[in-house]
């Protein structure tokens, strides 16, 4: 038996559901703990009635978050085929990139960072 065949046995289908959950929402930039809550409820297939109103509010915050990012990314592609039609599709290191650096001009405080403070 291959190494990775046996690695996956090992692991329930809920706990692989979560990690890939988990490791699709780490990869668009939510912070990790957020991720690895999240990850386990969706797993878990737990009703909305059955979640405390924080973890539902958590859900909704990431899974928001999330479908955002994925719209950036989405439209990151159109504007970069658009401007570029003979070109290969835009690399995922591209988009990182152009998003660090917006990070990085935009003003410090976000509405989310007042609603907090």
């Amino acid at each position: 038996m291959l190494p990775w065949v046996f690695v996956e046995e090992r692991f329930s289908a809920t706990q692989r559901q979560e990690q890939s959950y988990r490791t699709e929402l780490v990869k668009w930039g939510i912070d990790f703990e957020k991720a690895f809550k999240v990850a386990r409820i969706l797993a878990r297939n737990i009703p909305n009635e059955n979640l405390t109103s924080s973890e539902v509010e958590l859900v909704e915050e990431v899974c928001k978050e999330w479908f955002e990012k994925r719209k950036q990314w989405e439209q990151f592609k159109r504007v970069t085929a658009e401007q570029s039609p003979s070109s290969q599709q835009p690399a995922w290191e591209n988009y990182q990139t152009a998003v660090q650096r917006h990070e990085k001009d935009s003003p410090a405080t976000s509405d989310s960072d007042e609603k907090e403070g």
